[in-house]
């Protein structure tokens, strides 16, 4: 499998680099200026196509790899063309800057739909007796709760997307979850997507932290979003033994933040798809660029990538044990509560940063 990583990594990195070199010739339809919105605290132009790189190295390096794997009974193309579905439909984003936000939710719908019809990804379990038992005497309901959460999910992450590094790595933190218990069920399908899709995020991340030549976009956003629910959907589909919770706990920081967000526009009579500059991420930066400079805002991805991988860690040791993964989740809210309290003091902390910046 570390062939078919080294694959996907080669190829995003090649991609991002020549998306990098030549900005001048596309930056008029990719370029995210800065000031562009209230979330965004980096400077100068960046293209915010980098999701066509993660892309590339996925597709590629996923194909061959379920050729040459022998995986013809795995349906290799099928996810392929579902995550195609919200990757498009975010780069279309990415380049016209015109195809709203419950558009492309709706495309994050299409891809969970294809994905539920033709590769098994269907939510029908929550370790919870009442819950479980309606959604298997209802197939149609089991179906649009997993349409919900699939969208629900890579919606979350295009709203993560707000520093050097963070999409990248949250994106990474999953995928290598997903890896560490699809390997102890030696699941070849599952291995080779989560794999692929780390390997070719570690390509574009190369080109997006510590300093940003490259933003991931909408498209990178939502296609790293849809892949990673779908990806955990299928492993506690394909292996009963896996709880439910495992999923939750590999999409924390997202789920958090994003639910936190619709609570704080709803109180503040705004569209909850209005975007603000009070997420944790946007908030910690500000602090941490206070008090180090410049390179705050990536203390600041750091942070939040690091505890995302511990408790990544813990949910993989501990994924087949409910209690546990609920008391994960439990320690990991009031851990977000407590950092967004922390960060809320540099509220009004004048944000500057010299470099290429963080933001989306």
């Amino acid at each position: 499998m570390i062939y078919y990583f080294s694959i996907a990594f080669a190829l995003s990195l090649l991609v991002a680099l020549g998306l990098a070199l030549t900005t001048r010739w596309h930056s008029r339809f990719s370029a995210d200026m800065s000031g562009s919105g209230p979330q965004k605290i980096h400077t100068g132009i960046v293209p915010r196509v980098g999701g066509v790189a993660v892309f590339a190295g996925f597709a590629v390096a996923f194909v061959v790899g379920g050729r040459l794997l022998g995986l013809s009974g795995e349906p290799v193309l099928w996810l392929l063309f579902a995550l195609t579905v919200s990757f498009a439909a975010g780069l279309y984003e990415d380049l016209s800057k015109n195809f709203g936000p419950l558009a492309r939710l709706l495309a994050t719908f299409v891809s969970a739909g294809i994905a539920y019809q033709w590769c098994g990804a269907s939510l029908t379990r929550f370790d919870i007796a009442p819950i479980d038992a309606v959604l298997a005497a209802f197939p149609p309901l089991a179906f649009l709760v997993t349409v919900f959460c699939v969208g629900a999910i890579a919606h979350a992450y295009n709203l993560s997307d707000g520093l050097n590094g963070l999409l990248a790595g949250l994106g990474l933190v999953a995928c290598l979850g997903i890896t560490l218990v699809a390997w102890q069920y030696s699941d070849s399908y599952l291995l080779l997507a989560s794999m692929t899709l780390g390997g070719a995020i570690v390509g574009f991340g190369l080109l997006n932290f510590p300093r940003s030549y490259l933003f991931s976009g909408d498209g990178g956003a939502y296609l790293v979003g849809t892949a990673v629910a779908i990806l955990s959907i299928l492993l506690i589909q394909r292996h009963v033994e896996i709880s439910p919770w495992l999923p939750f706990c590999l999409v924390l920081y997202p789920f958090t933040d994003t639910t936190c967000a619709i609570i704080r526009r709803k109180l503040n009579r705004v569209p909850i798809s209005a975007p603000d500059a009070e997420h944790l991420h946007t908030l910690l930066a500000k602090r941490m660029t206070a008090r180090f400079g410049r390179r705050g805002a990536n203390v600041a991805s750091v942070l939040i990538v690091g505890t995302a991988g511990a408790f990544m860690w813990l949910a993989a040791t501990f994924h087949t044990q409910r209690g546990v993964l609920v008391a994960l989740a439990v320690a990991y809210f009031v851990s977000y509560a407590l950092a967004y309290r922390f960060s809320m003091s540099a509220a009004g902390v004048t944000l500057s940063l010299r470099s290429r910046g963080a933001g989306k």
